[in-house]
């Protein structure tokens, strides 16, 4: 059986290449549990490996997808506190004149 490379099976991304390599990774160790098995123990071997090899290719996997999630969450913070105003960039003018109104009102009336 041949291999097709499809656009949906090309990694997009560093942590897509990571996965695949992790799953290659485990399907050679597999193999090499089932090459090495001792006679009749292919299927006790076999499986002790899927799950104890399976269970670390799922940890690794969810530690990546958990870590990309944590990075576009940073990102997008980031992105909106560089997006806010700042004491240097934000016009405090107008809240002053009317504070500043308010004052003299205040003062104008005492006076009268």
């Amino acid at each position: 059986m041949t291999p097709t490379s499809s656009p949906s099976l090309t990694p997009q991304s560093a942590a897509e290449e990571l996965i695949v390599a992790q799953a290659l990774a485990y399907y050679r160790d597999m193999k090499a549990v089932a090459q090495n098995a001792p006679y009749g123990q292919f299927l006790n071997y076999a499986e002790a490996a899927a799950l104890s090899k399976g269970r670390e290719l799922i940890r690794k996997s969810l530690e990546t997808i958990a870590q990309e999630e944590i990075n576009d969450i940073e990102k997008k913070r980031n992105e909106k506190v560089s997006e806010m105003p700042n004491e240097k960039t934000a016009s405090g003018i107008p809240k002053q004149k009317r504070r500043h109104c308010r004052r003299n009102r205040k003062a104008e009336k005492t006076l009268r």
